[in-house]
């Protein structure tokens, strides 16, 4: 099998394989009557929020990082989510990240921005404001609650569909929000609320999950996985539309994404398992994101992996472990 090891527009250095096309997969679609710039498919590639040194935002990578997503064949950049930091910006900070993100997107991808809050004002003030600035898609998460239950966790995602128009994605990611939302309860959402198309599967384990949320709602609803792509080739396999991550090599998500539709599984397994290492390593709670910025600072996306605290970073003994990891790997195949 050919590999191949290009270098993507801007200079940085990208594993990707050969054919850049953004094909739609033939996973569940329940956008057929959504215009094609507002569909959501395949691997979309969460941002993170570039800092300096000295801890402002740091505009200038946002242009960089979707430059790559579009190139290696991402369909869409997810902005203001955990990656994103996004609990740890200020409103003006917010605003800025997303006006730089939809305008280097130019209508090449799909932008999805995190509007999750604690209150229903402030969703509906984020959900609103992504929707003016250009956004294609909201990803809403639910707010921490001291008595989770699902008639005040219906009114808040209520509240968002109030407001917009274009897509909801429905976060759930109980390990960060502390809100458990049954396959039932999601299919609700989806049943009653007319934007609530698509979902960010975060509850491990997910395989399962999805089939149980893809037998109650059809061909209603798209199913997203994340968690850093850890189980992205049975996400797939159980009828995933493809992922929403950070994960720093997202061309390994396309080739995978590609190989599974095209029905080549003994090739996708291999790319999988490949990465596995990688994969494991990055996605550690605490340091993953720190990780993840390393990783792309040596691939020249951005050119400082700072976090704000309290987000740890990365010791030298990580950073040259990591090293190992990254010079052991594959290129990816040629799909």
């Amino acid at each position: 099998m050919n590999r191949i090891r290009v270098t993507c527009g801007g200079g940085f250095s990208c594993r990707r394989s050969s054919r850049r096309s953004q094909e739609r997969s033939t996973y569940n679609n329940p956008e057929d009557d959504l215009p094609a710039d507002t569909r959501l498919n395949g691997i979309h590639f969460m941002l993170p929020t570039p800092f300096k040194e000295n801890g402002e935002v740091d505009i200038a990578p946002f242009k960089r990082l979707v430059d790559c997503a579009a190139e290696t064949g991402c369909t869409g950049v997810v902005g203001l989510g955990v990656m994103g930091e996004a609990h740890r910006l200020a409103d003006d900070e917010r605003t800025a990240a997303l006006d730089a993100i939809v305008e280097a997107a130019d209508g090449r991808i799909t932008v999805t921005v995190g509007v999750s809050s604690e209150s229903h004002a402030l969703v509906t003030r984020r959900t609103k404001e992504a929707g003016e600035h250009g956004a294609t898609a909201v990803m809403v998460s639910p707010g921490r609650m001291a008595k989770p239950n699902e008639p005040v966790l219906y009114r808040y995602f209520e509240a968002v569909q109030a407001v917009t128009t274009i897509p909801i994605v429905v976060q759930d990611h109980p390990g960060e929000s502390g809100v458990f939302m049954s396959a039932p309860f999601i299919a609700r959402l989806n049943a009653e609320l007319p934007d609530a198309r698509y979902l960010k599967l975060e509850d491990p384990p997910t395989p399962p999950k999805i089939t149980q949320v893809l037998a109650l709602t059809g061909d209603n609803m798209a199913i997203f996985g994340g968690l850093g792509g850890s189980f992205l080739f049975e996400e797939l396999r159980r009828g995933g539309s493809g992922t929403m991550t950070g994960f720093a090599y997202p061309e390994v998500l396309v080739a995978l994404h590609r190989l599974v539709a095209a029905g080549d599984i003994d090739t996708a397994r291999k790319l999988f398992y490949d990465w596995v290492p990688y994969i494991r390593y990055e996605n550690q709670p605490g340091i993953g994101l720190s990780i993840r910025k390393y990783s792309m600072v040596k691939r020249g996306l951005m050119d400082t992996f700072t976090t704000r605290p309290p987000s740890p970073s990365i010791d030298k003994p990580t950073q040259d472990e990591l090293d190992d990891i990254l010079a052991s790997l594959p290129d990816i195949p040629a799909v």
